[in-house]
């Protein structure tokens, strides 16, 4: 079905690309807008830097074609050297990749004292598409064949995000938000649903997204209720990622509890039924 050729373009792996692929034949336009952090139109020969900023994203190239090359030590120009000139000659030295339209690469943020030597940049106007690599996962998890075909060539690592992702969110941000994170790597796609087994109590959620437990218990209950995910036996299942992705999205408003909190079982040591009287004792309160 499909043919390609993945790079990791340095030995930090700031870069990586998949050529041989048309997302935008391949995927719904609208499944993709939906999803899409932000658009960026470039001139020619301009540096694609993002992921410092955003995090760890996905480009989608619409329109263009972006080179990867290294800087040639070797290359020297005078003041009157033209900008085609130069970029002529570092393409002929040290370009180590060439992605075109409807192909992907990902970026990923680095250590700024060990500066990546790869430096991605317009080759002509290009148009690209940037997605959050964990959107861009969710997104695949949709079209199970293309999925298990691109996560062969995606490079296998921790995804990483901005700590506003979770610090700037309310708790019920955070908690659909830390599902989403914790689908991509313990998600698989049965049956047409998203099921997981988190492998983490309530208690362990709780700690790592910066809250009680008991609130987590109220909010994985009401994203039950509302049938936004379903709680069975240790898994998780996601019905529904596009609520639970608005969940997520939600940073400002906590979820409103719909969910009637059901009767108390042990209600009745607080208040006990009256017992029946002794057989053969009167109940008779008059005086003989």
């Amino acid at each position: 079905m499909y043919s390609s050729v993945s790079q990791r373009l340095d030995n930090q792996e700031r870069f990586w690309t998949i050529n041989g692929l048309n997302l935008f034949q391949d995927l719904p336009e609208k499944a993709i807008r939906e999803r899409t952090l932000k658009t960026v139109e470039l001139d020619r020969y301009q540096q694609i830097r993002y992921a410092d900023e955003l995090g760890e994203v996905v480009y989608l190239i619409r329109e263009g074609r972006v080179k990867f090359y290294t800087p040639a030590e070797d290359s020297v120009f005078d003041d009157e050297s033209s900008e085609e000139q130069k970029h002529t000659v570092k393409a002929e030295q040290a370009t180590q990749a060439v992605v075109e339209t409807g192909e992907i690469f990902g970026e990923v943020p680095t250590d700024p004292v060990l500066e990546s030597q790869v430096i991605a940049e317009s080759i002509n106007p290009t148009d690209l598409v940037i997605l959050p690599r964990w959107e861009f996962n969710l997104l695949l998890q949709k079209y199970p064949r293309l999925n298990l075909w691109i996560r062969k060539w995606i490079p296998l690592r921790k995804v990483s995000y901005p700590l506003d992702c979770i610090a700037a969110r309310s708790v019920s941000s955070r908690l659909a938000f830390f599902l989403i994170k914790l689908a991509e790597t313990k998600g698989r796609i049965e049956q047409g649903v998203l099921k997981m087994k988190p492998g983490l109590s309530r208690t362990q959620m709780a700690k790592l997204i910066g809250t009680d437990v008991g609130l987590v218990d109220q909010y994985l209950e009401e994203l039950d209720h509302r049938q936004i995910i379903e709680l069975k036996w240790g898994k998780i299942s996601i019905p529904d990622q596009w609520r639970l992705k608005r969940v997520a999205d939600n940073r400002q408003q906590e979820l409103e509890i719909t969910k009637e909190e059901e009767p108390d079982d042990l209600s009745f040591l607080t208040n006990p039924p009256p017992l029946p009287p002794a057989e053969g004792t009167s109940t008779s309160t008059g005086l003989k």
